[in-house]
């Protein structure tokens, strides 16, 4: 089922979910892994270029973003798939998106076109300050 990033269900995920299942933190490293359905290669500066298709995907493991640094199209929905025994966060810093994906869960998120302008955001897991990540909406 898929859940848009929209306002109201943010907000009530912010609410709700509010603590994380683990308080064990590992370091953050990046595998380069583009996730399932992911086509790109490396573009400028080493992200990962994942524009081709309606959707990516994002994997979260061993508490870290894979990969930490993509490009993709407001256009495109986006998988996030939590392979780790923890609760993270994906919140993309100066916007509204702000979700909590459970521990051993995939998020399925609908396009952010009109919740999120073209531009270059971090990102990250409020649980968890050491994963960030860069992210490029075209």
């Amino acid at each position: 089922m898929r859940r848009p990033l929209g306002l109201m269900p943010m907000l009530v995920l912010v609410l709700v979910l509010a603590a994380c299942g683990g308080d064990e933190e590992a370091p953050a490293t990046a595998t380069g892994d583009t996730g399932a359905g992911a086509t790109g290669g490396t573009g400028a500066g080493g992200c990962v270029d994942l524009t081709s298709g309606d959707m990516f995907t994002l994997t979260i493991s061993g508490f870290a973003f894979e990969p930490d640094c993509l490009t993709a199209r407001a256009a495109q929905s986006i998988a996030i798939v939590n392979r780790d025994a923890a609760d993270h966060t994906f919140t993309i810093d100066g916007t509204m998106v702000d979700v909590t994906i459970p521990a051993g869960e995939t998020f399925n998120g609908e396009p952010v076109t009109g919740v999120v302008e073209p531009g270059t955001y971090g990102f990250r897991c409020r649980f968890h300050p050491s994963m960030t990540g860069t992210i490029t909406v075209e």
